[in-house]
């Protein structure tokens, strides 16, 4: 096999392996709390993931209850929004969701369970 043909297989190897990998998981703490798939606006999901890390970061020590953590539907089936203590924390969007395979309205109410269930005791804690 010509050594053009084998780079040209190894590129679309490599190509597609980034892809598949192209999310970021945003942890506090060593604690799990969302994947990330998609950028938002002209923000990489990687820039997008640093935003809500440090957003999530403040409240540490911050003791949240489930019901200050809130869903509010921005655009008709388009967009969601979480909101902690009225600060935006994360914008759920249709690209968010076709990149997770669900409708949006799935994916923020999958993310408002997760953080539910995980910052009220995390935010108990006092930053360290």
């Amino acid at each position: 096999m010509p050594m053009r043909k084998v780079l040209m297989i190894v590129g679309v190897l490599f190509t597609a392996w980034v892809f598949a990998q192209s999310y970021v998981d945003i942890s506090i703490g060593g604690k799990f709390i969302m994947r990330l798939r998609a950028g938002y606006g002209n923000m990489s999901v990687e820039e997008r993931a640093r935003i809500v890390e440090a957003r999530l970061a403040k409240l540490l020590g911050a003791h949240l209850t489930a019901e200050q953590i809130t869903l509010k539907e921005v655009r008709k089936n388009q967009e969601y929004a979480i909101y902690v203590r009225g600060q935006l924390l994360i914008t759920v969007t249709t690209a968010d969701a076709e990149a997770a395979k669900m409708s949006v309205k799935q994916l923020a109410e999958h993310w408002l369970t997760q953080l539910r269930q995980t910052l009220p005791p995390m935010s108990a804690q006092p930053p360290a």
